[in-house]
This record gives structure tokens, sequence and C-alpha cells, in this order.
């Protein structure tokens, strides 16, 4: 696996807790922009539209002159200002708090700046209009559209408490706001990140290049290994003597446009870059630096700091405001409801404590509890997967996805099972060992050779044993792992009922040395398999055998352990962490390669989405900023195509090897 970038906690950052209505487990009070993740400016404007639009149908406007202020909105960036923008329009009562000046992120890119409206599918909504332009004509834009809002200036929000029914907004100097509602739009550029390293704090360290012109004949340190800190080296390079300096030994989140200009300034002389090297030791004039075990000293009139800025998460959970994965009290309660809730559900279909009773009265009434089962989950599948798919509906990759899904189930894994039972083949049952494939499909090969290999069960057998050593290593070979995300009623669940947790995915170099427990339960499946058709007595009872496989893998982990995990830890922990079948094609993925793969190209922003997304828990942007290939290979992909959708320009795609 490509190395994590520390910007991200596990692969991805960590956000806070929100619904809908962009509100977080406070009432009232919305979170917005860069400070809950919005990758672009074009996201992030039409987040400040969205809180409108949704407060309005929680709180519509008061037509009462006397009404005191009814939102107040904390940030005059990109989000800030749409919301204001919206929040005008439709007649609310409301402030602006800025703590800095209008668009300081805007403001901090570098003069003659390109600014994309990306993605150019996504439509802009509202009254800030973002078009490509240069930084100055975005500026001068925006300032004819939202110059005429009165902004309170140099007002750092420091506190933040809910009195009663309104908010009480407490400022550095002491002023206090009060609203009903509060949106916070406060970005990330006010919180840039430093190397906590001595000397940061000297006026000639900069954490933004501003008026790159104003520096002539100056040596010139630039540390970072983003787009930011390569555009402002080459910039600064024209007429000044500038030294890129980066941790890594390479550029992977450079994106290729500006890797080649590096490169070509590198090559003319008129710009030195340093990999594998930390800055030390700032001080008037010099810059330690350290690199292959030495300390080298660069002259250094000026130095820029640009290794981006984070989240504020500190100010947010200070407030109160609960992150993802946080877990509380009300989230232990959730969890044991939820189980209550799963475990009750299987017990019944499986006639075990406390509901034999249940079970007996409904197999007396001629309601086979399995039966009922296929019912509902057929029902949730296709409920859940048909909201799936209209999400996803620009992405017809997503639309044949689901599509494939919510037909395998109702034909392959319910009407044509119980068509068999209904027209009297006592063996229909073994129509699931087949088509959900051994050794997932575990009672394909659950019996005694006498009993498996004779009489009616024969050809069940045999096309048990060929699904397992002929079709899935063929399958696996030419889709990878697709059988999970397109035809697999587990994997069904997961990707219709489970879509809405699929950020929740556990990650990181721990998690993924825990997957390896499927190779555990594959060995065991098998084994017990082989006990079983041996006839061997000795050991352990057969019957015993069966009950405890079912009791712990089947009911247990496979169905309320894993469903009741999704809301928490995602909607894939049997996939990753248990599935046998899931881990016998990734062994034929790794052994071969396989011929799918996920490839990027050279445009991405590192902004996180598509690792946010993978219920797989993979580091999808580790991959991507590096332009790798993601194959099956080196990780688990089930080739969902999730990332491809929710990348924002359009980076990934799913590719078969060979083709273009």
């Amino acid at each position: 696996m490509p190395p994590k970038d520390p910007q991200y906690a596990s692969g991805v950052e960590q956000r806070p807790e929100l619904d809908r209505h962009f509100q977080t487990g406070i009432s009232g009070l919305h979170v917005i922009g860069g400070a809950n993740g919005s990758p672009l400016l074009k996201t992030c404007i039409n987040e400040g539209v969205e809180v409108i639009r949704s407060i309005s149908r929680l709180m519509p406007p008061s037509r009462d002159a006397d009404t005191e202020t009814e939102i107040l909105i904390v940030g005059a960036g990109p989000a800030g200002l749409s919301a204001a923008l919206e929040a005008r329009r439709r007649g609310y009562r409301f402030e602006i708090l800025e703590q800095g000046r209008p668009l300081n992120t805007i403001l901090n890119f570098p003069d003659g700046k390109q600014v994309y409206a990306e993605p150019a599918k996504l439509q802009t909504l509202g009254q800030l209009k973002l078009e490509d332009a240069l930084k100055e004509e975005l500026l001068e834009r925006w300032s004819a559209q939202a110059g005429d809002l009165d902004i309170h200036r140099e007002a750092n929000v420091r506190e933040i408490r809910r009195r009663g029914s309104v908010f009480e907004a407490r400022t550095a100097d002491g002023q206090v706001f009060t609203a009903r509602r509060v949106i916070l739009a406060i970005g990330r550029m006010g919180n840039p990140r430093k190397l906590g390293v001595p000397g940061e704090d000297l006026p000639c360290v900069y954490t933004a290049l501003h008026n790159p012109g104003k520096y002539v004949g100056q040596g010139i340190v630039v540390v970072g290994g983003g787009n930011s800190a390569a555009e402002a080296a080459l910039t600064l390079s024209a007429q000044n003597r500038v030294t890129l300096v980066h941790r890594d030994d390479g550029l992977p989140r450079v994106s290729r446009a500006n890797r080649t200009a590096l490169e070509r300034a590198q090559a003319d002389g008129t710009l030195q870059v340093m990999l594998s090297a930390n800055a030390k030791t700032f001080r008037d004039g010099e810059v330690d630096v350290s690199a292959g075990g030495e300390i080298e000293t660069l002259k250094a009139d000026v130095v820029f700091v640009l290794i981006g800025a984070d989240p504020p998460t500190a100010f947010l959970k200070r407030l109160g405001v609960t992150f993802e994965g946080q877990w509380r009290w009300s989230r232990l309660a959730h969890l044991a409801w939820v189980f209550a809730l799963i475990y009750s559900l299987y017990a019944i279909k499986s006639g075990r404590w406390p509901y034999a009773g249940t079970y007996a009265q409904l197999m007396a009434w001629g309601a086979d509890p399995s039966l009922l089962y296929g019912i509902l989950y057929s029902g949730l599948m296709t409920f859940f997967g048909l909201r799936a798919a209209r999400r996803y509906r620009h992405d017809s990759y997503q639309r044949k996805r689901y599509g494939t899904l919510i037909s395998a189930q109702w034909l392959i894994y319910f009407l044509l099972p119980w068509a068999l039972y209904y027209a009297g083949h006592s063996d229909y049952w073994r129509w699931w060992g087949v088509t959900l494939t051994y050794p997932l499909g575990y009672y394909g090969l659950w019996d005694s050779a006498g009993q498996l290999f004779a009489g009616t069960a024969l050809p069940w057998a045999l096309a048990t044993l060929v699904a397992f050593l002929l079709v899935v290593p063929l399958v696996s070979v030419f889709h990878g792992k697709r059988f999970c995300a397109w035809v697999c009623p587990c994997g069904g669940l997961a990707d219709t009922v489970g879509d809405a947790w699929r950020a929740k995915a556990p990650r990181g170099n721990t998690v993924r040395k825990l997957e390896g427990a499927s190779t555990i339960l594959l060995l065991l499946t098998v084994a017990c398999s082989v006990f079983l058709i041996s006839g061997y007595r000795a050991l352990a009872d057969p019957g015993a055998v069966k009950e405890v496989y079912r009791l712990m893998v089947d009911f247990g982990l496979a169905s309320v352990i894993a469903i009741t995990l999704y809301p928490f830890n995602g909607p894939r922990i049997w996939c990753r962490f248990f599935c046998p079948l899931a881990k016998w094609m990734e062994l034929w993925g790794r052994w071969t390669g396989g011929r799918l793969a996920i490839v990027p190209n050279s445009e991405c922003i590192s902004c996180g989405e598509c690792t946010r997304y993978c219920q797989m828990g993979i580091d999808v942007r580790a991959f991507a900023v590096r332009e790798q290939r993601l194959s099956n290979r080196t990780t688990g992909c089930i080739f969902c195509g999730i990332c491809v959708t929710v990348c924002p320009v359009d980076v990934l795609r799913v590719e078969r090897r060979g083709s273009a």
C-alpha cells in the first residue's frame, strides 16, 4: 500500500457529524464549507444555498418586524457569502461575522492564479456565480454580487452557547451576538498548518504567498509538497533564487503539469528541489535543512511554509460538536437498540432464543419465516437500491450496478429457489450453495461423501465444486471481486441499505492487518467441510460442528454483528474481515493481478472524497495522487466504482487491462 499522508487520519479527514440539513448534534447549529470538509469552491457555494433552503423548511422567515436576528453566519468566505445572499433573498434577518478579510481564501491565492469552476458537471446554485477566471476577475465579480452585504469585520468568535431558544456568540473583544440559528462557514485558511520547529514565528516566515511580484533578487525557501508550494516556487523562481523543500522522496500530490514545470525549472537551473528533506530551524536569513542524515544551511531572506491548513476541529469540539466515529452514551444506546432489532429478526428466522415459539407459530400458520425473511430482504434491497440509484443517477455505471443487484436478488436468490421449493424439490436449499458459491454458501459441501455424492444431491455437489474451483477463479481473473458489488446478496444489502453509512468504514494500516481474519475463516470453512465429507467422527460430532459454525459464523458474524454495525462501522464488516468467498476471490486477484483496475489521471486535487466513500477502507487517494493503478494485486477492491462516481474532478475510471 502507498504510504499515508499525515494530513489525513487513517486516510480520511475527521469531519463533524451532520444531518441532511448540515446540522450538528446541537439543534440549530449548522456547519458548511471547508469546516465540514467540502473539497471545492463550487461545493462550498452550493452548501451555502442548500443550508438556507434546509433552514427555511425547519424555520420559515418571520414576518414580525420586531423579530431578533434569525440567522448568524460566522465566516465571510464563499460558503458564508453564498448563504447570506440566499438568506437575504428569502427574507431572513441575519448578521455576518468575519474574523479577518472577507473572501480570505481567494485573497490568499497568488496574484494572477487561474481559478477553475470544477466540477463542470455540477451546477452552481444561488447568486454567487463561479466561472473559470483569474483571481482578480473572480474577486471583482463577487465584490459586485455581495459587496453590499453588511459584514462585522475583525469579529473573532471564541464561544457559542445556546441560551433557551437562541444562541449567543461571544467574540474575542467581548461583543455578543444572538440569533435563533448559527451557520459556521469558517473554512480552514485561518488555521495554517505549522511545522513545529524553532523560528517558525519569525517575521520572515509566511504561510501564504499574496504578491509574488514584490520579491526580486532574494534567496527564498518554499516548504511543502502540494500544488500550492509547487506553484509558489515556480512563480517566485522567475526573479529569485528558490529552493523547494519537501520531506518525501517524491511529489505525488503535485499535478503532472506542475511536476513537468518543476523538472524544466530544475534542468534550467532556475529552481532547486530538495526531496527527503526537512526544515529543522529558521533564523534571520537562514534555514537549517536535514537531508541524508546531514544538516545543510540554506540562505533564505524569506521562507514560505505552504503545507496546507487544518480544519477547525478543536474549535468545533470546544462548542460541543461531535465528530464521525466519536463514541458517546447515546451512540452506545443506539448500538444496543440496533443489535436488539437485528438479533430479533434473525432469531425469528431461525427459531433461536427467545423466539422459538414465534417461529413455531409462524410455521403453524403456513408462513415460513425464511420466506418472509426473503421477501423483507429483497424488498429492502429494492427500496434502498432505487434510492441509491437515484442518488448516483448521473453515473451510468452505478445505474447498471444497482439494476443488476436488485435483479439478481429477486431472480437468483429469491424467486428461483422458492420456485423449486413449491415445485416439490426437497434439495431446493442447495441452490443457494451453488449461487452464493462455496465457501460463502458453505452448506453446499456440508455433509458426508455418502450423502453429497449420491442421489439427488450429486448434481448439486458437483455444481458447487465447479463453482468453487473453476467459476470463481475465472470470474476473479476477469472481473476481480466485482461479484461482491454487482451480484452477491450480502454485498447487495451493504450497497443499498448500507449506502448511507459507507463513509463510516474503519481505515488504517492496523485495520488492514485485521482483514487477515477472513483468511482464517476461509481455512476454517474448508477444514470443516473436509471433516464432514470424510465422515471422520473421532474428533467431534458432525451435528455439533454444523451447529457451532451456523451459530458463530452464519447467524453471528455474517448476520447479526455485520448488519448491526452498518450505522457505526460501515456496511462491509462481513465482506472485509470475515467473508471466506471474498478472501478466495481476493487471493486469485493477488495471484493473477486481475484484469480490472481503478486508474487515475494526473489531475487529482487530493480532496480525499474517494477514500472517504470507499466501503472497503482503501486509501484510494494515496493511489490517485501518485497516479498508480489500484487493483486486486494490492487491495481488496470490489470495483463498485463509487470512488469514480464521487470524485469531483473526474480523475478516476474503471479500466480493463489492455484497454485504452
